[in-house]
């Protein structure tokens, strides 16, 4: 009986958290006056992908804006990315963190059903309405790329998310498909790793950047396109930093609400099992994402550079 009384307490705590707002902010700071956001100093800390730490940064934004006098030090594993940003007093490496830094952290409230960057804000007890990441961009490196890329439409390609979370990975036979009728048109600029079994590189205006740039020099790459397209990933969260366009092939794994972005178009499919937010293999064989053809890709890219040219 304990153990079925704590499973529905815990059921209930991540509707709660899941939904961020002041229900979960005060579930989480039963003394609102000891918010982390209202001391003097805080130390705070997300060792996990690119895309999380970004994720920090309206959160960061916020509790700064909220109380101008807080000192805040982050660490991260990408910290030249965020060096930099005037709301950090300090940016070192995870490594470094302090005993008692706090974690900023969503996991607690999968399946979440808002953006995951109000979550993140309720754990430091601030309301974030500007999800919009921040980052720090070289503009010498972006000129370098559009210097050595020519004229557009230039387009960064991401096809895997990562090894951490293999069920956003949309099936390689309709990337090979979609890159091939881009590189017609466009300039696909391919980044990620080289370990991409099956990838064929499309005939045309191509520009294959796997495994050549380091964050800094990714970012910049992200930030000289015309548009991201790939997975939800920490590229998809650098366009949205760099206020680049994005078609992001979302699936099921979690909700488009997550990680939306006023510059971004998510195409996703909801089967009864979504969001699943599963790292285990899929037991219908990534259904949401076999679901997502070629040719929806290529439309929402057509339009998505049609408003970026007319912007």
């Amino acid at each position: 009986m304990k153990f079925g009384t704590y499973r529905l307490r815990r059921a209930a705590e991540r509707r709660i958290l899941g939904g961020s707002g002041p229900a979960a902010r005060r579930l989480r700071h039963p003394w609102p006056a000891a918010a982390p956001w209202r001391r003097a100093a805080i130390d705070v800390v997300r060792d996990r992908g690119l895309g999380d730490v970004l994720l920090c940064t309206p959160a960061l934004r916020e509790a700064k804006r909220a109380n101008p006098a807080l000192s805040i030090r982050f660490f991260t594993d990408f910290p030249d990315l965020l060096r930099g940003l005037p709301y950090l007093a300090e940016v070192q490496h995870s490594a470094l963190a302090p005993a008692g830094a706090i974690t900023l952290g969503y996991e607690d409230a999968v399946p979440p059903r808002v953006h995951l960057a109000r979550i993140l804000g309720d754990v430091l007890g601030v309301a974030v309405r500007d999800v919009r990441p921040d980052c720090v961009i070289d503009p010498d490196a972006v000129a370098r790329f559009r210097a050595a890329w020519g004229a557009g439409p230039n387009v960064v390609v991401l096809r895997r998310a990562g090894r951490w979370t293999p069920n956003k990975d949309w099936p390689m036979p309709s990337w090979n498909a979609l890159l091939a009728r881009l590189a017609r048109d466009c300039r696909v600029i391919e980044i990620g790793t080289a370990w991409d079994a099956g990838a064929e590189v499309p005939a045309g205006a191509y520009v294959d950047l796997r495994g050549a740039t380091d964050a800094a020099g990714l970012a910049a790459a992200v930030a000289a396109a015309d548009l991201y397209v790939g997975p939800v990933s920490g590229p998809m969260h650098l366009a949205a930093a760099a206020g680049r366009p994005a078609v992001v092939i979302g699936g099921g794994y979690e909700a488009a609400a997550n990680t939306a972005y006023p510059t971004s178009v998510i195409l996703t499919e909801t089967p009864p099992c979504a969001p699943c937010w599963r790292r285990d293999p899929c037991p219908i064989g990534l259904a949401c994402l076999s679901a997502i053809t070629v040719e929806r890709v290529a439309d929402a890219v057509t339009a998505a550079l049609a408003r970026a040219a007319a912007r």
